[in-house]
């Protein structure tokens, strides 16, 4: 009776032990699986934190742009050597940003009335061309028809309702750091292997 009893309790120890074995196996298997999607979640998180802080970066340069040229206090190549300056840690000098400042004076006469760009400066090396086109001393499209009308000369008040307006664009090409796929990185961003963050500030 008592080699009975001792067989059956040694017998159910074993099923215990090959029944924890077996758990133990299926978390691993488990944990292979969720494992690799874990990692991508966790850099994506990573990544969208990165994507906000570079809009944030970028939107505020193009901001302070504006107001330093409305107010006069930086102009041209110099206003562009600070801009890309303040943008730190992002390089917007060489191949990953792009810096557009368009000065656009109203019409100065019934004869003259239509406003036209007065001077344009760029800083960076990334292909990203500015919204504002025309030629210097032309007429400038890819304003709002509202700033337009403003800066047009008005024959009834002998002025226009505004003398000039700055234009600040500012363009960064954001890489992520998520491992995807190749053919999920061209899905999403071709070309490059980069997402083209804009701003744009009229003053």
């Amino acid at each position: 009776m008592d080699v009975q009893n001792q067989n059956q309790g040694m017998g159910n120890r074993l099923r215990v032990l090959r029944g924890r074995r077996s758990e133990r196996g299926a978390s691993m298997i488990e944990l292979a699986f969720i494992l690799p999607i874990l990692i991508v979640l966790a850099y994506g998180v990573v990544d969208i934190g990165r994507l906000i802080h570079a809009r944030l970066v970028i939107t505020n340069v193009s901001r302070e742009g504006g107001s330093l040229a409305s107010r006069g206090i930086r102009t041209g190549s110099t206003l562009v050597g600070v801009l890309q300056s303040s943008a730190t840690p992002f390089d917007l000098k060489n191949a990953e940003g792009k810096i557009w400042i368009t000065s656009i004076k109203a019409g100065t006469s019934t004869t003259q009335p239509e406003p036209y760009i007065a001077s344009r400066f760029n800083g960076g090396l990334l292909n990203a061309p500015s919204s504002i086109t025309g030629p210097l001393g032309g007429k400038p499209a890819g304003l709002s028809t509202a700033i337009y009308n403003h800066l047009q000369f008005d024959s009834l008040n002998k002025t226009s309702d505004i003398a000039e307006v700055t234009v600040v664009e500012v363009f960064y090409l954001y890489r992520p750091i998520t491992p995807l796929p190749k053919f999920v990185k061209d899905l999403v961003l071709p070309g490059s292997g980069g997402m083209l963050i804009g701003s744009k500030a009229v003053f």
